[in-house]
């Protein structure tokens, strides 16, 4: 239940935009989340972490829920031994208390995800009982890995011999302790969790070099292989590289294109996770949404580092595939609780491919079915990291576009706009308390416990580093992909100093004003601001005089000149209601249109309509007229759509069972009002929906 607090506000005050606020005590660069200032097939290069802080509006007010609620209930809930009980399986792993494993496989990720998260607070506030903290649960850690370097407490703390099943998920979890590690690493310049990480990475490197074909089916979730690339960029070491590689190229390799019998369905392989065919022979995406796009995220990493062609040629052919045939407009990639999804359309056959059982994953080409869609919240953040990768290769603004998608539907969604309960699923269509619920499913958003677990962790760690996301250097300047209240005081590639503000009350309103405020002198250089695709207008001024620039949709926008202190670029992304329809393909959605502001997919609650009236009986003429709203005081702050809806009479003459006979009838006119799709089921459990029938 929505219930803001107002003391956000007064941290957002007293810390956010303190001159004096301390940050964390460093090394001189933190390399941001993804190291890649030195990886040769990398187009553009991180900012650091600490160079780019949150001043004011939408994403200031997420990063202070997320400090404020968000870590430390989930820290709560992780020590709670009657709910997370995720601490006490380290501690009885490390030998520091007596007792049983509890909870999922998995369990262990809660910690690392936390640590990331508390890191990149770290960062910026500087809080040195965080810090505190952190050294507090690394001891731990340290204690209960083995002396060869193996982690696991849902292993270890059953005394269950290792890597006998892929759902224990050990690689997964160790997967995730690397990447904190080396984050924890270049924020605070201490080794006591690196060293932890090296040791466990080279066990791994130690245990599956050989290619024992009894491990062929780990990883399951291939979180090691981001893990492998980062802490190569971290340490230097190579063969942390050659790890992630070997298990690029290990998955699918056991099966070659794997075997199907009479009915299509195969006897070997799987595509749940992506392994009855090698990653450079894939034809399209299938199977678990977070092992598919880990798995990509991790292979453009790769790439970076190696430049192999035939890895980035497979990853452009399944993102065309993912984008154009199986994301939801809010951009969910995962549709299926549970199928058998047909793996493809094939021109001459008489069927079908048959997919075998997936769970958590992708459907076939355009089933994209609404009220009983999963879009697991991690299998989106998931696409943002694969999209955050790929547009550091390429610079190119498609998949930054991908990235604002998601990250304000898709993801958000998954976060109660209190930031204290989450969900797993993010279904486009809700029947209210009548709802049949499927897999990880709840009528309201919960805390997490001893089951669905991996979420709210995952969301947190995104939200906490979102600010890192929004800029990137290399030699023509710098790259502002995202847009929110923020400062960013950081390097050119070059090594000269820059200071800008960027101002704005996005994603609400249309004008985005960035003055610089400091800036060495030296040889003019470049801004690129990207021009969202929806933005089919957008201008750009630099003091006050239209810049001679093109601004098409989907681009970036390039502005070259000697900047000096005082200099202020006013970019203007008109943002008109726009009402979509989908490809006709997809047949739920055919004949229904959805509706957008900016970057904001919307959706309907039945709280918001005229009593009396069926939901289901709603519709949208075709020429709808909008009024857009913004209210402060709802749901966190949100602009709201009004315009007047057709009801068709639900006394129309039935034919038989739930079928009408058509009749030319006068529908008629009601007052409707939209709300962003990211903030629905805050006001108890209303129907929803994104689709409404049109009426041409």
């Amino acid at each position: 239940m929505y219930r803001l607090k107002i003391k956000h506000t007064i941290v957002l005050t007293a810390v956010l935009l303190s001159n004096t606020l301390s940050r964390a005590d460093t090394v001189n660069k933190d390399y941001g989340i993804i190291k890649n200032q030195n990886s040769p097939h990398a187009k553009l290069k991180s900012v650091d972490l600490k160079d780019v802080r949150w001043t004011d509006g939408f994403w200031a007010d997420q990063f202070v829920k997320t400090c404020d609620v968000t870590l430390p209930r989930l820290w709560e809930m992780a020590s709670d031994p009657e709910k997370g009980h995720a601490i006490q399986n380290l501690r009885i792993a490390a030998g520091i208390e007596t007792g049983k494993f509890e909870g999922t496989h998995w369990q262990d990720a809660w910690i690392y995800k936390w640590l990331e998260s508390a890191c990149y607070i770290y960062s910026l506030t500087g809080n040195k009982e965080l810090d505190k903290k952190m050294d507090e649960i690394i001891s731990v850690i340290a204690m209960a890995q083995r002396p060869d370097g193996y982690i696991a407490s849902q292993t270890i703390a059953r005394n269950w011999p290792r890597f006998q099943d892929p759902h224990h998920h050990e690689l997964y979890t160790m997967g995730h302790l690397i990447t904190a590690a080396c984050i924890h690493h270049r924020i605070t310049g201490k080794k006591t969790l690196l060293n932890v990480v090296r040791k466990a990475a080279d066990y791994i490197y130690d245990t599956f070099k050989g290619r024992d074909p009894k491990l062929a089916e780990f990883p399951r979730n291939p979180s090691i292989i981001m893990a492998g690339v980062e802490l190569y960029r971290t340490t230097g070491v190579k063969k942390y590289l050659d790890m992630a590689n070997f298990f690029i190229d290990w998955r699918g390799s056991r099966y070659g294109n794997g075997r199907r019998n009479a009915w299509g369905v195969l006897t070997n392989g799987s595509d749940l996770n992506q392994n009855w065919r090698p990653l450079r022979k894939e034809t399209e995406v299938v199977g678990h949404a977070v092992f598919f796009t880990y798995l990509y995220a991790g292979a453009t990493d790769a790439f970076m580092e190696t430049g192999d062609k035939t890895l980035l040629d497979a990853l452009n052919r399944l993102w065309s595939d993912l984008v154009n045939k199986k994301m939801y407009i809010t951009g969910g990639v995962s549709p299926m609780h549970k199928a058998h999804p047909v793996r493809s359309f094939q021109p001459g056959r008489l069927s079908a491919i048959v997919g075998d059982s997936i769970h958590e994953g992708v459907g076939g080409p355009y089933d994209l079915p609404n009220d009983s869609a999963y879009n697991e919240t991690c299998g989106q953040i998931g696409n943002l990291m694969w999209n955050w990768r790929m547009l550091a290769i390429t610079g190119q603004a498609r998949f930054a576009d991908i990235m604002e998608r998601t990250l304000f539907n898709s993801i958000l969604s998954g976060i109660e706009i209190d930031g204290d309960n989450w969900s797993y699923t993010n279904p486009l269509r809700w029947h209210g308390s009548e709802h049949i619920l499927r897999s990880n499913d709840t009528h309201k958003r919960l805390e997490p416990g001893q089951r669905m677990i991996c979420c709210p962790t995952n969301l947190m760690r995104t939200v906490a580093s979102w600010h890192n996301y929004l800029y990137n250097t290399n030699d023509k300047g710098l790259w502002i992909h995202h847009y929110g209240g923020n400062v960013f005081d950081g390097e050119l590639a070059d090594g000269r100093k820059l200071k800008l503000t960027q101002k704005t009350n996005y994603p609400w309103d249309d004008k985005v004003h960035i003055t610089i405020n400091e800036v060495d002198s030296g040889d003019e250089f470049s801004i690129l601001l990207r021009i969202p695709a929806w933005a089919k207008k957008a201008t750009v001024t630099v003091n006050s005089r239209a810049a001679k620039v093109k601004c098409k949709p989907s681009s970036y926008t390039t502005i070259t000149r000697k900047w000096a202190a005082g200099d202020v670029i006013e970019l203007n992304l008109p943002m008109p209601v726009r009402m979509i329809t989908a490809d006709p393909l997809i047949e739920q959605t055919r004949n229904q249109i959805a509706v957008i502001r900016g970057p904001i997919v919307y959706c309907l609650e039945s709280v918001d309509v005229p009593e009396g009236i069926r939901f289901e009986d709603i519709c949208l003429p075709a020429n709808a007229k909008w009024k857009t709203q913004y209210k402060p005081d709802l749901l966190g702050g949100v602009t709201v759509l009004k315009t007047k809806a057709l009801v068709l009479d639900k006394t129309i003459e039935e034919d038989i069972g739930g079928y009408r006979q058509v009749r030319d009838i006068k529908p008629r006119r009601i007052d409707i009002t939209m709300i962003p799709y990211y903030a629905w089921n805050n006001r108890d459990e209303p129907k929803m929906t994104v689709w409404l029938p049109v009426r041409w």
